[in-house]
């Protein structure tokens, strides 16, 4: 069987990936990366079908280092491929503590708006991550973190409250009345990450805070980028 022939086998499976990625609700960073992978895996088995035992034996170590490493660093380069901006920021006003709060007009800060809803489980998962880097910031007077809740059908602040309250993070929690800011930026799915310095935005995606296996797009690194300017 030739490299073709490998190649011809996967059509059909490909052209299933291939259609997913215009359906609703499909991750399309998923997606791409069983599109990607998968091919190459079954080519570099059918390379090594007679290569020395030694090349074989380095296969399933390849295939375990992608499986821990390769896929999820992946993920998040598809997720963030043009996260970065330097675009001016729109009126971000918010509530907290029965007041309104304006983060767009803050000067001489590195502001980290960390956007959730109720329904939203990775959120949650991920907010003992960000209260440690919270914790971190706390004292210091060049950056600020929040939370941001976005309001779903049928929520109210009352409700999103009672969500977060349960948990007494220490680091301080927005509330918007609409989904405004999501339209207006471009954004659906949560949680994602906003970076502001000076009312500019210099990132819309999804930075890694908990996960080990991850090397690139780390919250604290792209804060710490952003105080050395």
């Amino acid at each position: 069987m030739s490299y073709k022939n490998v190649l011809a086998s996967f059509a059909p499976l490909l052209a299933i990936w291939f259609i997913q990625l215009f359906l609703p609700d499909i991750k399309l960073s998923s997606v791409i990366i069983y599109i990607v992978f998968t091919p190459l895996s079954f080519l570099l088995g059918y390379y090594l079908k007679n290569k020395s035992i030694f090349l074989k034996l380095g296969y399933p170590i390849i295939i375990v280092f992608v499986g821990i490493y390769g896929f999820v660093n992946f993920l998040y380069v598809v997720e963030n491929h043009d996260s970065f901006k330097r675009i001016q920021s729109p009126k971000m006003e918010f509530s907290h503590n029965e007041n309104q709060i304006r983060v767009d007009t803050i000067q001489n800060k590195v502001i980290v708006l960390d956007f959730w809803t109720t329904s939203c489980g990775a959120c949650f998962q991920q907010f003992p991550e960000f209260e440690n880097i919270f914790k971190k910031y706390k004292n210091s007077t060049s950056v600020s973190l929040f939370a941001v809740n976005i309001p779903e059908r049928r929520d109210t602040i009352g409700y999103a409250k009672t969500r977060i309250e349960r948990y007494n993070y220490q680091f301080p929690v927005l509330f918007s009345d609409s989904d405004t800011i999501p339209k207006q930026l471009g954004f659906n799915k949560y949680p994602t990450q906003i970076i502001l310095k000076n009312g500019i935005i210099r990132f819309i995606g999804n930075l890694n805070m908990n996960e080990k296996n991850v090397f690139i797009y780390k919250l604290e690194y792209e804060i710490e980028k952003l105080l050395n300017e």
